[in-house]
C-alpha cells in the first residue's frame, strides 16, 4: 500500500549529514525526494535506526532555495539506504 503523501522525484542530490555528531560530516546522494522526505544511498550496515532524527545540508532545489539545513527522522531502512521524512518544513 502506498503511503506517500507527495510525488517522489528520481533525482540524484548531494546530501551532508551533520547531526548525529559520531557520524561526522557524511557526504551521501539521495536516490530521490519530495517535498516531505528524501531515500539516501547508503549501505544497511552505515544506515541509523528507524526513529533516529538526523541534521542535514541539501540543495532547496524543491523549495528555492540555494541551500537548506533540515531535520528528518529515519522511517525505513532496507539494503539500498534509508528512508527520510522531514520534520521542520512548512510550505
Amino acid at each position: 500500500m502506498e503511503r506517500r503523501v507527495e510525488e517522489r522525484q528520481v533525482v540524484s542530490l548531494s546530501v551532508e549529514i551533520l547531526d548525529p555528531p559520531h557520524l561526522g560530516k557524511v557526504n551521501l546522494l539521495t536516490r530521490d525526494i519530495s517535498k516531505t522526505g528524501a531515500f539516501i544511498l547508503l549501505e544497511r550496515a552505515n544506515c541509523l535506526l528507524v526513529g533516529r532524527v538526523v541534521s542535514l545540508r541539501m540543495p532547496g532545489v524543491l523549495w528555492g532555495e540555494v541551500q537548506s539545513t533540515v531535520s528528518a527522522r529515519v522511517v525505513r531502512v532496507t539494503d539500498q539506504g534509508m528512508a527520510l521524512q522531514f520534520l521542520d518544513f512548512d510550505f
